[in-house]
């Protein structure tokens, strides 16, 4: 009961800070975007994007919009972002909001900046009137888990996420 009103006033505080806001990402935030995305990279020791990859990244983002960015700002600054898309759940009949990223700069952090992206995620999935919002975690990132616990979002069981990346598409189809 404490640690949910706990909770209820960090979220309170969050919603009125006026030096955040948050807004949909514009062609104008190419050099943003590509910022957000190598800065992610870093802080999950990841390779950065390469030139070839930036560019279909912003021409799927800005042209293509095959995906959706959200800008997190702190006193007019990027600090953060969020970039979703919608698939599809036959199961619900329904569509899911899928979250690929959520990422906040690590000095912005303890802000309830990422609280402030995921729920604009959550207000767009009630929006797009989805079954469920979905999106996976590294499992080294220990304080997004500790993050996604808190808003008492659920670890899937009995589902093991799978891919095939393009080389292997390329040779099998």
């Amino acid at each position: 009961m404490l640690q949910n009103l706990k909770l209820q006033n960090d979220l309170i505080e969050a919603m009125t800070d006026p030096r955040l806001e948050m807004r949909s990402a514009l062609p104008a935030d190419k050099m943003v975007l590509l910022s957000m995305v190598n800065a992610m990279a870093d802080v999950d020791k990841m390779p950065r994007l390469d030139t070839e990859a930036q560019q279909r990244l912003l021409h799927d983002a800005f042209d293509k919009k095959r995906f959706e960015v959200i800008l997190a700002e702190w006193e007019g600054k990027a600090i953060g972002y969020a970039a979703f898309f919608e698939g599809y759940s036959t199961f619900e009949a329904r569509p899911t909001l899928y979250v690929d990223d959520l990422f906040v700069l690590p000095e912005y952090r303890g802000r309830h900046v990422a609280y402030e992206l995921f729920r604009h995620c959550l207000q767009e999935a009630k929006r797009r009137e989805c079954g469920r919002m979905e999106w996976l975690v590294l499992e080294s990132n220990a304080s997004a888990f500790g993050f996604y616990d808190h808003l008492h979002a659920k670890k899937l069981q009995g589902w093991t996420p799978f891919r095939i990346n393009r080389a292997d598409i390329e040779r099998m189809a």
